[in-house]
């Protein structure tokens, strides 16, 4: 996660793919990706797409609620599920 966070710092992409797992070792988190969220909040430009496990959407919702994602995706993830979500943020690029 230290790596992505510093590239993401570098790059400052338009959109990032990430995938949640959630992690209950974690005191104070869901999971990594909190981190990596806290690094992207500071580029509004930026726009999150989150793949997960249907039967971890509770806790992904503790996620939703602290930072802005653009789109989830559910695993078994379809090809026109992330096209539709690609071609969305393409047209809130513009």
């Amino acid at each position: 996660m230290r790596k992505a966070t510093k590239l993401l710092k570098k790059i400052q992409p338009a959109v990032v793919v990430a995938e949640f797992n959630f992690q209950s070792d974690f005191r104070d988190r869901t999971s990594s990706l909190e981190t990596l969220m806290a690094t992207v909040q500071c580029m509004p430009e930026c726009k999150v797409i989150v793949f997960y496990e249907k039967e971890q959407r509770p806790q992904l919702e503790r996620l939703l609620a602290v930072f802005d994602i653009f789109s989830t995706i559910a695993f078994p993830i379809e090809e026109s599920s992330i096209s539709d979500v690609l071609e969305q943020t393409l047209e809130q690029a513009v």
